[in-house]
C-alpha cells in the first residue's frame, strides 16, 4: 500500500501544475484518508481516498509492470543471444540448413514465450520438460531418418508449430479446461494479428535498410536477411504478448478494429470463390497447391470466426456481426466440402499417402468444427464447450502427425 501511495504522490508532484495546487492535492488526499480511518482499515481508507482523488487502480500494476518489463527485456535478449548461436558456431540459415531450424526455431519461441507467461512453478518444469522430451524425439527422428524433403518430415514441420501453439493453453491459463481454451483461443487470435502487423513492419523496415545500403554499392542481404528469420520474426510473438499484456486496451481495440475489417473481407472472396467454383465447375482436383491454399484459407478462417464468435459473446456486439460470422462460417463449409470432394478423388486416383491422409483429416475436422460453430451462432449457444472439445482433438492429432507418420509411414 506504501508503494501505491508513493507512486500516486511521484505523479502528482511531477504533473505539470503550479506547485501549490499538487500540494493541495496531497493535503487533500491526507484529511480525506483520516476521516476514511475512523470506520476502515487503513489499507481501504488509502485506496479509497486514492480514488476519490481521481487514481484508478491500475497504479496497482505499477510495481509488477516494471518487474515484467525488465523480464520481458532479459528473455528477449536471452533468446535473441540463443538464436544466433548456430551461426556463430558455423551453421549459418541456408538452404542446408533449413530444417534444422524450421524444426528448433518453434522450440526456441515456445521455450521463452512458457519462462516469460507460466508464473506457478510446476507448470513451468512440467511444461518445459514436455518440451524438452519433444525436441529431443523429434531431432532424433529428423537425424536418423529419410531425406529433407521426405514428405513425413515436411508434415511435422508445419504440424508441430500448432501443436506447440495449442499447448501452451494449459500452462499459461487458469481454471477448467473450457475457460483456459476460451481464454487461450482469444489470446491467439489477438497475438496472431498483432504479430502479422509487427511482421509487416519488420518486412518494411528490411526492405528499406536493403535499398538504402545498395545505393551504396553494399549487399546488406546476405547478412541481415538469415538475421531477420531466425533472430528477429522470431521475438514477434513474444513482443506481441507483452504488449497486449501491458498495453491491452489500445491494442485490443486496433485487433478488434482488424478482425472487424478483415472477416468480411475474407466471407465475400469465399462466397465469390464459392460461386466460381459452382458456376464455373473449375476442376481443383489435379491442382494439389489450390488445395493447400484452401486449407490455409480456412484455417485461418476458423481462427478468426473463433475470435470474433468470442468478442461475440463476451461484449454482446450487434447483430450484423452474428450474420458475418454464420456466413463466414457457412462460405468455408461450402468450400471445406468441395475440397474433401477433390481430395477424394485424389485418393480414388494416386492411392494413400502421409500428405493425402493430413490433408483429408484436417479437412473433416475444420468441417466438423465450422458446422458445430454455425449451429451454435444459429442458436445463440456459447461455444466454448464444444471448441475446448476440438482443440483437444487438434492437439491429439497434430501429435499423432508429430510424432507417428513417420514411423507408420517408414519416413517415406
Amino acid at each position: 500500500m506504501k508503494t501505491i501511495l508513493s507512486v500516486w504522490k511521484e505523479q502528482i508532484l511531477l504533473q505539470q501544475e503550479p506547485p501549490d495546487t499538487g500540494e493541495e492535492k496531497l493535503q487533500k488526499q491526507a484529511q480525506i484518508q483520516r476521516e476514511l480511518e475512523e470506520v476502515l482499515p487503513r489499507d481501504e481508507a488509502t485506496l479509497l481516498s486514492l480514488y476519490r482523488m481521481g487514481a484508478r487502480f491500475s497504479l496497482l500494476e505499477e510495481p509488477h509492470k516494471r518487474t515484467a518489463s525488465k523480464l520481458f527485456i532479459i528473455v528477449l535478449v536471452s533468446q535473441l543471444i540463443i538464436s544466433q548461436i548456430p551461426t556463430l558456431l558455423g551453421y549459418p540459415f541456408g538452404d542446408n540448413t533449413m530444417l534444422f531450424y524450421g524444426l528448433n526455431l518453434p522450440f526456441l519461441m515456445l521455450l521463452f514465450l512458457a519462462l516469460y507467461l507460466v508464473k506457478e512453478r510446476k507448470y513451468l518444469v512440467g511444461y518445459l520438460s514436455f518440451l524438452g522430451i519433444l525436441a529431443l524425439l523429434m531431432n532424433l527422428q529428423f537425424s536418423m531418418t529419410g531425406t529433407e524433403e521426405a514428405q513425413t518430415k515436411i508434415l511435422a514441420l508445419i504440424h508441430l508449430p500448432l501443436l506447440l501453439v495449442v499447448s501452451l493453453a494449459l500452462p499459461t491459463q487458469k481454471g477448467t479446461l473450457q475457460e483456459r481454451m476460451s481464454r487461450h483461443v482469444r489470446l491467439t487470435g489477438e497475438v496472431l494479428l498483432l504479430t502479422f502487423l509487427l511482421a509487416c513492419a519488420v518486412f518494411v523496415v528490411t526492405m528499406l535498410t536493403f535499398v538504402l545500403f545498395e545505393t551504396v554499392g553494399v549487399n546488406a542481404e546476405d547478412r541481415l536477411a538469415p538475421f531477420v528469420v531466425t533472430g528477429i520474426l522470431p521475438l514477434l510473438p513474444l513482443s506481441a504478448r507483452y504488449l497486449l499484456q501491458y498495453r491491452r486496451n489500445q491494442i485490443a481495440s486496433l485487433t478488434r478494429l482488424l478482425a472487424t475489417i478483415f472477416l468480411p473481407v475474407i466471407t465475400v472472396v469465399m462466397i465469390s470463390f464459392l460461386t466460381a467454383l459452382v458456376v464455373g465447375r473449375l476442376p481443383i482436383t489435379e491442382d494439389r497447391n489450390l488445395l493447400l491454399v484452401i486449407d490455409v484459407l480456412l484455417a485461418l478462417v476458423l481462427m478468426m470466426i473463433l475470435y470474433a464468435t468470442d468478442l461475440l459473446e463476451s461484449e454482446q456486439t450487434t447483430a450484423f456481426n452474428r450474420i458475418v460470422l454464420i456466413t463466414a462460417a457457412l462460405a468455408a463449409i461450402g468450400i471445406d466440402v468441395f475440397a474433401l470432394i477433390a481430395i477424394g478423388g485424389r485418393f480414388l486416383q494416386y492411392g494413400l499417402s502421409p500428405n493425402r491422409l493430413a490433408v483429408l483429416a484436417e479437412n473433416l475436422l475444420l468441417l466438423a468444427n465450422l458446422g458445430s460453430l454455425a449451429v451454435t451462432l444459429l442458436r445463440r449457444r456459447s461455444f466454448i464447450r464444444i471448441q475446448s472439445i476440438f482443440m483437444v482433438i487438434y492437439a491429439l492429432w497434430f501429435l499423432m502427425v508429430v510424432l507417428l507418420f513417420g514411423p507408420i509411414f517408414a519416413y517415406i
